[in-house]
């Protein structure tokens, strides 16, 4: 996001040759001309006050065109911009809209430029990190929304709002005009923002004698603490269809039509000229509420003065970084805020007690700067409650009162540190450490990804202190060292330490009892795993000597060897290797490749050569046989 404050040539005075249309809502005229500036100015609209969204609907700004609105502003006036809607994205998966907005002041000088990334709003206050927008001058500006065509990959729809902000309990003053022949003219309505977290608000309006009001409205407009608006620079923005008059039970409604909603709740009517209005309204909801007050005139013309209260108690009184705790026998300053918006400050007493109020001090405290008074405690011993008492007192007599207390005890100390910053699973880590109490028992906590180990430790009368832990995961670890102390020392935390853990890599060796064996017989496949880990799983891959496979599991023992026996079912060359697949821990390995080969029985190697001579005799001895017979 930058904000600048440059030169740039002096951009075209709007003229407007047209009656500002009569519109009930929203002044705007739509011009047609296009002045020659140093930029391709695109499509443009003039607002004649600034006091409704403008609707910037989807594909209105194509990417690499601009559109630019005009709005007449008063010098030293505070204005609420801002730019929301649809192409607001914080999804890094979307396509995104890039609006860029450039500000001209009525000299046509470049006042500022807001190049916010894709998807996000621009903050169009006078600095980045201001929520309003102030004019140096009183004229025409210019806010030009360009679609970057450079980071932009969309044109989606926005609103565009520009209203004035008012502050609470400040009077302020507004022309109007009522209506001319029965209709309304631009200064017939106008309307304010302002927020407040008060519940309790009181519009009051003095009406001069030359004009009869029609209504004062409020509207809320939002409120982010229920999810209604959201919050830029910490104010609040309007609930987006709120400011079209769409309404949800309390939000939005917004209008400037004298027929238009109105909240009855909240709203002020005149019976005659010059009759002053009084809108007293309590919201039911809490938070940092944003409301936009409408005013509608209805005849004569004059200079309205209106303020919004939401102080109705004085003085304001606040503590100051409320002590909690104090160290034995040390004094304790006590800083307060204290201001009175009416009558002015009489005094602020500070009243203490170390016995429940059976009896106290009390003394005048002394003003400092912003607003604030200090007041002195004297040290107390350890194992002491002090409660103590703020009173406010007005110049008109009314009080404010707040109370507090701390307790008093010895401080704590702990200090640790680990034996390594990094280890491998399977091993341990070892912590050490003092707390300034000897004889209590420390707590440790040990944390990977939210997983919480608690384990207690005593420290010896020295205060000194050991653990030794054996993380169950790989992963950042953090180690936190703590002790809830007493009545009279105070418990202790200390800062994290951290240390990782790493996967342990793996070496997995395989052995054959016998390189040759002969179909029928047994072999025995043994392999041990480095480091040692007893139940590992290990896998034992077979190839057959036609190509198939089949696997085995065996797990290792407490040495981290595995066995297994096993009788080959075909003759042929036999491929074994043992595989460890890895888990949280351990790094996946495998051993190297063994062949195994299966030689045939012997009588089933030679049947042939047994079989053929005796296919051949055999038909000799029968014919010699027959022969000899017949003789």
């Amino acid at each position: 996001m930058r904000s600048a404050s440059n030169k740039a040539p002096i951009l075209l005075l709007f003229t407007l040759f047209l009656l500002i249309m009569q519109a009930p809502h929203a002044m705007v005229v739509e011009v047609l001309g296009q002045p020659s500036l140093p930029y391709h100015l695109g499509d443009w609209t003039y607002i004649s006050k600034p006091v409704s969204p403008m609707k910037i609907n989807a594909t209105q700004i194509p990417i690499g065109a601009n559109w630019t609105y005009v709005y007449t502003l008063n010098k030293n006036c505070t204005y609420h911009v801002y730019c929301y809607g649809e192409w607001i994205d914080y999804n890094p998966a979307t396509n995104k809209t890039d609006y860029d907005i450039f500000v001209y002041n009525p000299l046509g000088e470049l006042e500022g430029y807001h190049t916010e990334a894709a998807g996000l709003p621009e903050h169009l206050g006078t600095t980045v990190d201001q929520p309003f927008f102030t004019p140096k001058y009183t004229g025409n500006y210019t806010l030009l929304i360009k679609n970057d065509p450079r980071e932009s990959q969309a044109a989606k729809g926005a609103t565009l709002m520009l209203i004035e902000h008012i502050e609470c309990n400040k009077w302020y003053q507004r022309y109007l005009q009522g209506k001319v022949n029965d209709k309304p003219v631009e200064n017939t309505s106008w309307a304010y923002e302002f927020n407040t977290t008060s519940k309790h608000i009181e519009v009051a309006i003095e009406v001069p004698d030359t004009l009869d009001m029609y209504e004062a409205r409020l509207y809320i407009m939002a409120n982010p603490s229920k999810k209604m608006g959201v919050l830029l620079n910490g104010m609040p923005l309007a609930w987006e269809p709120g400011l079209y008059g769409v309404r949800s039970n309390l939000y939005g409604g917004y209008n400037l039509d004298s027929e238009g909603f109105r909240n009855p709740d909240a709203f002020a009517s005149c019976e005659y000229p010059g009759q002053d209005m009084l809108i007293n309204y309590t919201s039911p909801e809490e938070g940092n509420i944003l409301y936009h007050l409408v005013f509608i005139a209805e005849h004569g013309a004059g200079n309205l003065n209106f303020t919004v209260k939401t102080d109705f108690e004085a003085p304001i009184l606040r503590v100051q970084n409320p002590i909690e705790r104090a160290y034995s026998n040390n004094e304790t300053l006590i800083t307060a805020y204290v201001a009175d918006a009416g009558s002015g400050l009489r005094e602020v007493v500070l009243n203490y007690t170390k016995d429940d109020w059976a009896t106290w001090n009390s003394i005048e405290m002394t003003p400092s700067q912003n607003h604030t008074y200090i007041g002195t405690i004297l040290g107390q011993p350890a194992g002491t409650t002090v409660k103590y008492k703020i009173a406010a007192y007005d110049i008109a007599d009314y009080k404010a009162e707040i109370e507090s207390s701390y307790v008093v005890k010895n401080p704590t100390i702990i200090n640790f540190s680990l034996s390594k910053s990094v280890i491998f699973a399977g091993e341990s880590i070892n912590v050490t450490g003092s707390i300034s109490h000897g004889g209590t028992t420390v707590t440790l906590n040990y944390t990977c990804d939210n997983a919480v180990i608690t384990r207690q430790v005593s420290a010896n009368s020295s205060g000194f202190f050991k653990d030794v832990y054996k993380p169950n995961k790989v992963g950042s670890w953090t180690v936190l060292a703590y002790w809830l102390g007493n009545e009279t020392c105070f418990e202790a935390f200390t800062s994290y330490r951290n240390f990782t853990v790493k996967k342990t890599s793996m070496t997995i060796t395989c052995y054959l009892s016998n390189e040759k064996i002969t179909i029928g017989e047994n072999v025995t496949v043994t392999g041990t795993v480095e480091p040692l880990f007893e139940n590992l799983t290990i896998t034992l891959l077979f190839t057959k000597p036609d190509g198939s496979n089949f696997t085995q599991s065996v797990y290792t023992n407490s040495d981290g060897n595995f066995t297994f026996n096993f009788q080959p079912d075909s003759v042929g060359t036999w491929h074994i290797r043992a595989k460890f697949s890895g888990d949280d821990l351990r790094y996946e390995s495998q051993s190297d490749l063994e062949s195994l080969l299966v030689n045939d029985t012997w009588i089933n190697r030679y049947k042939m050569h047994i079989l053929i001579p005796f296919g051949v005799i055999t038909p000799v001895l029968v014919a010699v046989f027959f022969i000899r017979k017949r003789r």
